[in-house]
């Protein structure tokens, strides 16, 4: 079953023993588990105390089942359990999931939130014959025009076909920033029902979140050509190679931070709180602080001191002295 698919049954049957929403696109997982608290927790004279929401890499497994098999207090209604970041919290513990499946607790709705769901498993037929699994996969480009046209009648507006694509080529392939965009742009344009190219234009621009770290991946992946195209358009877009370097720099130098805060023993939760990580980048941001060593990113802050100050000094183009970048970085 897809997000659509499951927004649109959620309300109409009875609650189920178990949930899983896995995939790679947060935003649909964000709106799978909002459907079904929604869905769930209605009516319920005590929110608070009927959801127990659990990190599966942090929480001990006996700690969670416990949970599913302890009575609710304070409240008539069943709990809701959420286990996220449930990937090794599954893998170590499929049997005793298994077994829980055969004869699920009648006062607990169990919700587990992963990163890859092995259909072929035992347990998905299992969850499949009681329950519901929800793929929540990143869009296909094509698709994405669809989506923001669709999206925007959420916020009782209408997009060009031609502001859409705008938007899509300013933001990328980020539903989570898109659909921020959306909520302000039907905001900006008041009464107006449509919204066009010129409001788009004015309101977005080349987003930085979606630029800094799709600039990033690309360097970390040594993606030459991807982090050229990503470096034109900015320019296309007026912005000015000094601000570039410093996008690329403060990005490298919280990258060197974390890195720095874990080889120290501290977890995720620790970096994200000091840094101040978005929880719809956090994913992204700990993939990139993998791919490097800290030795890495202390060569790359260098190089970006220095082509700062060419930036400054040099005879070379704006264009020639960051392209010249990119192929460093990515060396």
């Amino acid at each position: 079953m897809d997000i659509y698919q499951f927004k649109s049954s959620v309300g109409k049957g009875t609650p189920l023993p178990i949930y899983v929403f896995s995939g790679d696109e947060e935003f649909f997982i964000h709106e799978a588990l909002s459907a079904v608290k929604a869905h769930l927790l209605r009516g319920n004279d005590s929110t608070t105390m009927a959801l127990i929401e659990f990190n599966g890499n942090e929480t001990p497994a006996g700690v969670i089942f416990g949970e599913l098999r302890t009575m609710p207090f304070f409240t008539s209604s069943n709990k809701l359990v959420v286990v996220e970041e449930a990937d090794n919290f599954v893998e170590k513990n499929r049997q005793i999931l298994e077994k829980y499946l055969h004869t699920p607790a009648s006062h607990a709705n169990l919700v587990l939130v992963c990163n890859n769901w092995d259909k072929r498993m035992k347990l998905a037929g299992l969850v499949d014959k009681v329950g519901i699994s929800v793929e929540c996969k990143k869009l296909k480009d094509h698709l994405l025009q669809n989506w923001v046209c669709t999206r925007s009648k959420h916020y009782n507006k209408t997009i060009h076909v031609m502001a859409a694509q705008r938007l899509i080529e300013d933001v990328g392939n980020n539903l989570a920033i898109m659909d921020k965009h959306l909520e302000k742009l039907s905001i900006y344009v008041g009464e107006k029902p449509t919204i066009d190219e010129k409001d788009v234009d004015v309101l977005v621009g080349v987003d930085r979140n979606r630029t800094v770290f799709e600039l990033t991946d690309s360097v970390a992946q040594k993606d030459v050509a991807s982090a050229l195209k990503i470096i034109d358009q900015l320019l296309t877009h007026g912005e000015e190679s000094v601000k570039i370097i410093g996008l690329l720099d403060w990005q490298i130098k919280r990258l060197w931070r974390a890195k720095q805060i874990l080889n120290q023993g501290e977890n995720e939760h620790k970096v994200a709180s000091e840094l101040q990580v978005k929880p719809f980048f956090a994913k992204r941001f700990f993939e990139q602080v993998n791919l490097y060593t800290e030795e890495d990113l202390a060569k790359k802050h260098a190089l970006l001191l220095e082509t700062d100050v060419k930036s400054k000094t040099s005879s070379f183009g704006t264009q020639l002295l960051l392209e010249l970048l990119v192929y460093k970085l990515c060396s």
